[in-house]
């Protein structure tokens, strides 16, 4: 190896972290993504002839993949930056968390019924990305749902730790999959029957561990899921 060489690599502490190369992988794909959905949409805009018909739906899969692809890439980007630490973190309160939380998911409340009167007015300060597990807990039970649906906050003490419970009444899953779903990608159901990709619970689960809290799920097939997590208060 050139004297050259070895002046130039880098310092052994220099390395990158799993989450640092995924980051960085992550913003290179999307660069990649963006140029080649934004030709397509180049081509379907600008195309001095009308795209044949028996084209258009590639053209239009192009698309939808690219919509889908850069939704999956901003969620790994989410997992990977999942663990914002116990030290300096800000706290506040859980009900104006929760009210807020709900605020950004009003296009899925309706025939949801909704019951936060556990937690709007308890007092309890928790880390702000709690407010993110929140969205996330509730989002899926407004989405996992066949017709109406009530929701309910739950609310215990153990404690120095405080439980919060999301229990639904939608449709459920089978209890032997309780650990699979919290696994980064994983789904019990085809993404063209409920949409997602796979990776809510994940990044619900990594936040709370780098909280020192936990997430844990109670569910049956038809009989509603509750999801139930712990922190410190």
């Amino acid at each position: 190896m050139s004297t050259s060489r070895i002046t130039n690599a880098a310092p052994s502490g220099a390395s990158r972290t799993g989450d640092e190369l995924l980051m960085a992988v992550i913003h290179d794909v999307r660069g990649y993504l963006r140029t080649s959905v934004s030709r397509a949409q180049i081509i379907e805009r600008e195309s001095k002839t009308p795209v044949a018909p028996h084209l258009r739906p590639h053209l239009e899969e192009i698309l939808a993949a690219g919509r889908e692809m850069d939704l999956l890439l901003s969620r790994l980007a989410q997992y990977a930056s999942a663990d914002p630490g116990q030290e300096n973190q800000p706290f506040g309160d859980i009900g104006v968390m929760f009210d807020s939380a709900l605020r950004r998911l009003t296009h899925r409340t309706k025939d949801a019924e909704i019951d936060s009167r556990s937690i709007l007015n308890c007092g309890i300060q928790v880390p702000y990305p709690t407010e993110a597990i929140l969205r996330e807990l509730l989002d899926n039970a407004l989405k996992f749902r066949q017709g109406p649906v009530k929701i309910t906050v739950l609310l215990e003490r153990s404690g120095e730790n405080a439980l919060f419970g999301i229990r639904d009444t939608g449709i459920g899953f089978d209890p032997q999959y309780g650990e699979k779903i919290m696994l980064p990608l994983e789904r019990l159901h085809p993404a063209n029957l409920y949409g997602g990709c796979g990776m809510g619970l994940a990044i619900c689960q990594r936040t709370l561990e780098a909280l020192g809290g936990k997430l844990w799920a109670e569910s049956k097939p038809h009989g509603g899921s509750t999801f139930w997590f712990s922190l410190a208060v």
